[in-house]
């Protein structure tokens, strides 16, 4: 018997949430029955955790604690935790850093992109880029593989970190099965209108409002067509924290209450689903990304996807999107009118969205990780 032992603190969190919610169900089921697994999480994070391993049978222990990942309590607390439950050759799968001091068991870290790592223009911009440097790098020292979400963050990873090139992996995120799975129009309608939205009379983002992100320059940009007339569509965001909404109704006050500017507070699977299918397409303006989840799940449900051609969004979205540079609103703008107003281009996006969305899949990252979990449990004494 072996133990992976899975840190799921950040369960509920945006964007790495996402990737545990959908990376560790699908481990925990295709894993061989050898493996017992000790899952660590949160206190307030139990339902959700409840929920999504409500299947897994006994094979599974839940640890509770209260350490968060940057406390002092973290190293001293988890590795403690770790030894007290278990017993035997085991891993530890680390999906955000920084990792546990103290841990005696080779370590899997995920790192989704390089963002901290550069000094984006925001207070304490070049102090924080600094501290996530040493973090970042103190814990992939210590940890036995890297892994991360797409070839262009492992390229900016190791720009930072070339030592780092001998030990790290590319796997990319999946997508949600319910973004594949068809939705009527009258689900969509009856959906989209309980949440006060018109199908295909609405754009779409979906993330928060952090530097790289560029949304307020989206938001300029429709500003600008609205004034100008040449956009009728509604600019909806979802995937956004309260405190980030309310950041943005100060900027664009009068924009938001006259409902040109919508915020959707957090909608689960099946809504987030309807959401994107009633829109009329998916704008990401972002200046970086390591890998572009709401791209994805845009193309799985067959909504055109307009986005910026930089950082591993390209990767993703290949030859099913329609791309501008993040820095010029003059283009942005044309990008936003020609997939509104073309529908031919509308449908070829859709067709080929689709298709190239059947490459994300977490059963196949869960695959991909379970065989480092052998290279690294084979000298621990699992056989081979």
């Amino acid at each position: 018997m072996v133990w992976i032992v899975f840190d799921a603190r950040k369960v509920r969190d945006y964007g790495v949430g996402t990737h545990i919610q959908g990376l560790l169900p699908a481990l925990v089921r295709q894993a061989p029955p050898s493996f017992q697994w000790l899952v660590l999480a949160s206190l307030e994070a139990q339902p959700w955790l409840t929920s999504l391993l409500a299947d897994t049978g006994p094979k599974v222990r839940m640890e509770w604690t209260r350490a968060r990942p940057f406390e002092w309590r973290t190293h001293v607390e988890i590795p403690w935790r770790v030894r007290r439950r278990v017993r035997g050759p085991c891993v530890f799968h680390a999906p955000y850093f920084p990792v546990p001091m103290g841990l005696r068991c080779p370590t899997v870290l995920t790192l989704h992109d390089a963002i901290l790592l550069q000094a984006w223009p925001r207070r304490a911009g070049l102090w924080v880029a600094r501290l996530a440097r040493w973090l970042i790098g103190w814990s992939a020292e210590r940890s036995a593989c890297v892994v991360t979400v797409s070839q262009t963050a492992a390229r900016q990873i190791l720009h930072y970190f070339p030592w780092l090139a001998d030990k790290i992996h590319v796997i990319p995120n999946g997508i949600h099965p319910a973004f594949r799975t068809p939705v009527g129009t009258d689900e969509v309608e009856r959906q989209c209108r309980t949440l006060g939205l018109t199908p295909g009379e609405y754009i779409l983002y979906v993330g928060n409002d952090k530097p790289h992100k560029n949304l307020h320059r989206l938001i300029g940009v429709c500003v600008d067509l609205w004034r100008q007339q040449f956009l009728t569509h509604r600019l909806v965001l979802a995937g956004m924290p309260e405190a980030a909404w309310r950041r943005t109704v100060r900027r664009y006050y009068a924009w938001t209450q006259q409902g040109w500017v919508r915020w959707l507070p957090y909608c689960d699977v099946e809504t987030l689903r309807a959401v994107y299918s009633g829109a009329a397409a998916l704008v990401q303006p972002s200046l970086d990304e390591g890998f572009g989840l709401p791209v994805a799940e845009a193309m799985a449900v067959g909504t055109p996807v307009v986005c910026s051609r930089t950082g591993a969004l390209p990767e993703v979205a290949g030859d099913a999107a329609v791309y501008f540079d993040p820095t010029d609103s003059a283009e942005m703008a044309q990008a936003i009118r020609q997939v509104l107003t073309d529908e031919d281009l509308r449908s070829v996006c859709r067709e080929r969205g689709r298709q190239r969305a059947c490459r994300f899949r977490w059963e196949e990252a869960a695959d991909r990780f379970l065989q480092l979990y052998d290279q690294l449990l084979t000298p621990l004494g699992r056989p081979a």
